[in-house]
């Protein structure tokens, strides 16, 4: 599992990101109507998500992250006025910089040009080893995280997300003996059933679930997620979700894919790495 976590983790350079605009001339141009029999071996669509509505929890308090009316992300508000998203989002590669936040809009629950609230971002929080300059450079990997805090409370009236208590207080448990024995983390979240959301850039009006897929590896000490679920450009900052107990919580946030043959698999990164960030923030 060691080298297996080593190798998978050596791909990350290899990652495409998920961002609307990093992807945007892979965009893909085939009929909804044909069979997936029909469809090119190595054409990866979202056809196959189921797409849900914008008045149910809690997917009103998942939405679209609008970036300057030119690219969008997914985000979720995770806090009254706190949304997150990947960073890398917020990175604009033609001006070599990070964009100024009331550029960037959210729109909770979008849905077909509609949506259950909006609000602009008053400020954000990034990763503190994020650096866009480095794109999709593997040493971003553990910083690509965001935290947008919105000029207006949505979560009052939409709800929000929260991380779940009992799966971080079980990962710290690890991590605190792997820092005293010095041995790798036994295998956190593997195997877990979770569910991805998005607004892929192929259906980019409509939230849609990739579910019952699992995440089949990690690296760096669990924060680093492999999922076989499949990502496309714009599911980037979407969540990675866990549902228990009849009890929505977010792990994690999707960042990135690895192609492999004719599947795009997800990277994400756990909520291990943004976690302590949020909860500074809300208290």
């Amino acid at each position: 599992m060691k080298r297996l976590q080593q190798f998978l983790f050596s791909l990350i350079g290899a990652c495409f990101l998920l961002s609307s605009y990093a992807a945007a001339e892979q965009a893909q141009s085939i009929r909804k109507d044909l069979p997936p029999h029909l469809r090119p071996k190595n054409n990866v669509t979202s056809f196959n998500r189921r797409v849900v509505e914008n008045t149910d929890h809690p997917w009103q308090a998942i939405g679209r992250v609008n970036i300057g009316g030119t690219t969008h992300c997914s985000g979720t508000l995770v806090a009254a006025n706190v949304v997150l998203t990947a960073a890398h989002c917020l990175y604009s590669r033609r001006m070599k910089k990070m964009v100024v936040p009331s550029t960037v809009h959210f729109l909770a629950g979008y849905s077909k040009g509609e949506f259950r609230g909006h609000s602009k971002v008053q400020s954000y929080r990034v990763g503190t080893g994020f650096d866009g300059d480095k794109w999709n450079d593997k040493t971003n990997a553990m910083h690509d995280w965001a935290l947008l805090t919105l000029e207006k409370p949505l979560g009052d009236d939409l709800g929000f997300l929260t991380l779940p208590s009992e799966w971080f207080d079980r990962t710290i448990r690890q991590q605190q003996e792997i820092k005293t024995t010095g041995r790798t983390a036994p295998g956190i979240g593997i195997d877990e059933l979770v569910t991805t959301a998005g607004y892929p850039g192929d259906r980019k009006h409509v939230l849609s679930l990739e579910e019952n897929c699992k995440i089949v590896a990690t690296a760096n000490s669990g924060r680093i997620l492999f999922t076989n679920c499949i990502a496309l450009s714009g599911d980037s900052g979407g969540p990675i979700l866990r549902l228990k107990k009849d009890q929505w919580n977010i792990v994690g946030i999707q960042t990135a894919a690895i192609r492999v043959d004719d599947k795009v698999s997800g990277v994400g990164l756990s909520a291990m790495a943004f976690h302590p960030y949020l909860e500074s923030m809300t208290q």
